[in-house]
């Protein structure tokens, strides 16, 4: 398994040889919007109550991973890599993960940002998860859905109730930029099962000019928004814990599957081993920190 996922690494870095043959560099002003949606992230997780920092945070303060030849290749000609981690925890939250890499450390140069939110599992409830972001030379791109790990028990529109206007907003929002045709999914097949109706998944538009890279980023950031309030909102408002062995237990299984399947078939998952040097620093990274793999909520 291990000799596969460094094969599989390989065969990213030689895409990334590619696309960045093509590419121009990221500019720091360009990736302001991804350090906005962060800090709109960690405000707003701030209001959900009990809402904390987890012990494995300390373990990825001024985390720094360096230096490594495929950072010059990804990242811009960079030779490290900063990790800003903020791994989150609440009474109706398992995990609520932000993930960043910076590179250089200490440039405000972000490239991507990585969020999920995992509810407990006595909740009826979708997982959310995405990212956004321009790694390795490739086109800008959101993307961003609300996971449906357990469809025997959990029905996303009623959980969104009368949230369901700000997820028809920020869809309306990014409509020109959704990806269409054999384009959407084709790095996410894995996930076909899972996904909902509302996933949004676009890119910026092919030799835009600065106001429709402006328009994009503008697009890209309410729709985060809006998204992000929606999913929160109606997890302390339009569910509650139930005592149901069904619902738990679908939810675990629905939980481990799916981190299974990322963590087989991620484009990350697959460059981690080979970023980190280390197959357990990536481990502890993916599946303890971003994931909690394994944990399901207070008295799960």
């Amino acid at each position: 398994m291990k000799m596969y996922k460094k094969m599989a690494a390989l065969m990213m870095i030689l895409i990334c040889v590619i696309s960045l043959s093509t590419c121009t560099s990221v500019e720091p002003e360009a990736t302001l919007y991804l350090d906005e949606m962060l800090k709109y992230a960690q405000a707003r997780l701030d209001q959900v109550p009990g809402n904390s920092l987890r012990d494995i945070a300390a373990d990825f303060d001024n985390y720094i991973l360096g230096p490594n030849p495929l950072f010059v290749l990804i990242f811009g000609g960079a030779t490290e890599l900063h990790i800003p981690l903020f791994p989150y925890e609440s009474g109706r939250i398992a995990t609520a993960c932000l993930s960043q890499f910076e590179s250089p450390p200490d440039s405000s140069l972000f490239w991507d940002l990585a969020f999920v939110v995992r509810p407990n599992a006595n909740l009826r409830a979708p997982i959310m998860h995405g990212d956004a972001g321009g790694v390795g030379g490739m086109t800008p791109s959101f993307s961003m859905d609300f996971y449906n790990v357990n469809q025997d028990h959990v029905d996303v529109d009623e959980f969104f109730g009368d949230q369901i206007d700000k997820i028809n907003q920020a869809l309306a929002l990014v409509q020109p930029y959704q990806r269409t045709g054999e384009d959407r999914g084709a790095w996410t097949p894995h996930l076909e099962p899972y996904k909902s109706d509302y996933r949004i998944e676009m890119e910026e538009p092919e030799d835009a000019d600065d106001a429709q890279k402006q328009a994009y980023t503008d697009a890209v950031l309410e729709a985060f928004k809006l998204f992000y309030d929606a999913y929160l909102t109606s997890l302390q408002e339009n569910v509650s814990p139930e005592d149901d062995d069904a619902l738990i237990q679908g939810n675990k299984n629905g939980a481990d599957e799916i981190i299974d399947i990322l963590y087989e078939e991620d484009f990350v998952a697959k460059m981690g081993p080979v970023m980190f040097k280390d197959q357990d620093a990536f481990d502890k990274y993916f599946l303890d920190a971003f994931w909690r793999q394994g944990y399901y909520g207070e008295a799960m």
